[in-house]
């Protein structure tokens, strides 16, 4: 039998739905033929098919370098988007474009990615100008999705409602228009267009995966699990169900299972870092630490995390992953994202700056004065973010480079490694002047509060409105301090006014830049009640009485989520729940002595 009749036989067994049996007789065919560019084509295809997205993609590169393979093109960037790198799907899409410039669905497939980069306008004018030709509902619904990710809720209803007067039961539109009153927090709606796309279509992996989604954030944990195992059902392969449903069951508690699920996706995609970092934070909940650190640089791959550190792609090659680290290493360590996190992974900074004194530490501007007060010793160790690791040159003089969130792995292995928490010291001057500002309120306990999150995916699961306090101010002899960042000054007056409330405000604080003078007014506190805010963290970070609020499960980090009423990270703050706040009418009678 000649090669091609093997060939062809190998793929009709693929057709057939035997891709494992069709891959082996390809591979070993091909081990053969290193040079038939089609059959290499083929096995690449099949391996993608069975998730040897390494295999794949280094076969199309390979075909795309030799002879700029379009089809191979093609299947790279639907590859990579199906990987969320959007990056480098981005650099093959304009690559191929060279070529096929006017291309319809080349182009849809870029506004995507564009819009995934969050390059709105980019995106917008790229869908408009094919527009201008004649209605397509895809570069509808991409032109709808970037008005949504801007919080453009009008614009966006009104693409859907219009992709949908063309085509009522256009499954993408129906799911867009579902999301977009999902983040409207019109849940009713929401569930009634994802619902509709799934009766439509009840088969497909996809369309349950996004309700599945949207049970998840709406609680319904248990309702989540069921379609997540029937998308399972469908396409037992897919490492990005696996890992929601792993998601699903971390939410119940059910560590067994959603480890279970992790690993049957990690070993279809073993560099999925979604799963890693999920991984990672069954372990850190367990307080086995040293497991889950392990997995926890999972999150350096992620989309997000790179679109929020620009400088990642400069400091690759010097990240501790790949060198090692001693004490004599010449070590920059770079800010998490997140100023709350930046504050969390600094209380390991002492026992980084003990360990390894040739250490500069990039740090959020807001933050380096008090830094640099806490650790005098260290006063010149802490540089604005950005200052080396988006300069190659002033980069070249390190040894290495890592996250703040990566001392993990070798400052806190076990419980025992951590200490409470209290390592900010505010200027001594600013903290006086603190203390006669709160001395002119009424009240012997000074109470302050934060009920709200920001720029976070999940900070309308984390917030409070401040009418869920209420009950606090019926204790007697406190002073209510607003200690909540961002524009809730008409919120205060109307709840002030309808309650007969005393929520006051202090003057001249900026409590979203000015970290010095809100730590001294936080350090002079009775007691802070917050939810998982950066506030929280400034708090626990000074030694502060706190009661946070404990957000739903979906919505929790790890750091938060804990067996208990405490995390190891900061010995000063004690966790309730949602409706001890809004219910309890003596919860303060329990943490001020009364």
């Amino acid at each position: 039998m000649d090669y091609s009749t093997e060939i062809n036989l190998a793929l009709k067994e693929y057709s057939l739905g035997k891709k494992k049996s069709a891959y082996k007789k390809l591979k070993k065919i091909f081990d053969k033929n290193p040079y038939d560019d089609q059959l290499r084509f083929n096995l690449a295809i099949v391996a993608q098919s069975l998730n040897l997205n390494k295999e794949a993609k280094d076969n199309y590169i390979y075909l795309i370098e030799k002879n700029n393979n379009h089809k191979a093109m093609v299947n790279l960037y639907l590859l990579y988007i199906q990987e969320a790198n959007y990056f480098n799907a981005l650099n093959i899409i304009n690559k191929l474009l060279i070529y096929k410039q006017g291309d319809s669905d080349i182009n849809k497939n870029k506004a995507f990615v564009l819009y995934k980069l969050k390059r709105y306008e980019e995106s917008i004018s790229l869908c408009k100008n094919f527009l201008s030709t004649g209605q397509d509902l895809e570069f509808l619904n991409i032109l709808g999705l970037n008005h949504l990710d801007k919080n453009e809720f009008n614009k966006s209803e009104k693409i859907f409602k219009q992709a949908l007067s063309i085509d009522k039961n256009n499954l993408s539109v129906l799911n867009s228009l579902g999301r977009m009153y999902h983040e409207k927090r019109d849940s009713k709606n929401a569930e009634y267009y994802l619902l509709k796309a799934y009766n439509l279509k009840n088969n497909s992996y996809e369309i349950i995966n996004n309700l599945a989604g949207f049970y998840r954030e709406e609680g319904k944990y248990l309702k989540s699990i069921e379609l997540y195992l029937q998308a399972l059902k469908v396409n037992p392969q897919n490492s990005t169900i696996l890992n929601n449903l792993a998601k699903a069951f971390f939410d119940v508690n059910d560590f067994k299972a959603s480890e279970k699920y992790c690993l049957q996706g990690l070993s279809l995609n073993k560099k999925d870092g979604n799963i890693q970092k999920l991984l990672s934070l069954i372990y850190l909940r367990q307080n086995n630490y040293s497991k889950g650190w392990s997995y926890f640089d999972g999150r350096l791959n992620l989309s997000d995390f790179v679109e929020k550190n620009t400088s990642i792609n400069n400091i690759r090659e010097k990240l501790l992953s790949k060198k090692r680290f001693n004490k004599k290493s010449k070590t920059l360590v770079i800010r998490e994202q997140g100023v709350g996190d930046e504050i969390l992974y600094g209380t390991m900074y002492k026992d980084l700056l003990e360990f390894c004194e040739n250490t500069t530490i990039e740090c959020d501007p807001r933050l380096k004065n008090i830094f640099c007060n806490s650790f005098p010793k260290y006063r010149n160790s802490f540089i604005e973010f950005g200052s080396i690791s988006s300069n190659k040159r002033l980069l070249s003089d390190f040894d290495l480079v890592l996250y703040a969130g990566s001392l993990g792995k070798f400052f806190r292995n076990s419980i025992e490694d951590f200490d409470d928490g209290y390592y900010l010291k505010p200027d001594s001057n600013l903290l006086k002047k603190s203390k006669e500002k709160l001395e002119k309120f009424e009240g012997k306990f000074k109470i302050g509060l934060s009920w709200k999150s920001f720029n976070n995916r999940y900070a309308n699961e984390k917030s409070l409105v401040l009418e869920d306090l209420n009950n606090l101010f019926e204790t007697k002899n406190c002073s209510f301090i607003n200690l909540q960042y961002g524009n809730v000054n008409n919120e205060i007056k109307l709840f002030n006014k309808k309650f007969n409330r005393n929520l006051v405000t202090i003057k001249n604080l900026d409590i979203f830049n000015d970290f010095e003078n809100l730590a001294s007014l936080l350090k002079n506190l009775d007691l802070f009640i917050t939810v998982s805010n950066s506030t929280a963290h400034l708090a626990g970070s000074l030694g502060v009485k706190t009661l946070l609020i404990r957000p739903t499960n979906h919505a929790v980090f790890h750091y938060w989520n804990q067996a208990g009423i405490r995390t190891p990270w900061y010995k000063s703050i004690i966790f309730i729940e949602k409706n001890e706040i809004i219910n309890e009418k003596n919860l303060l009678s329990k943490f001020l002595n009364l």
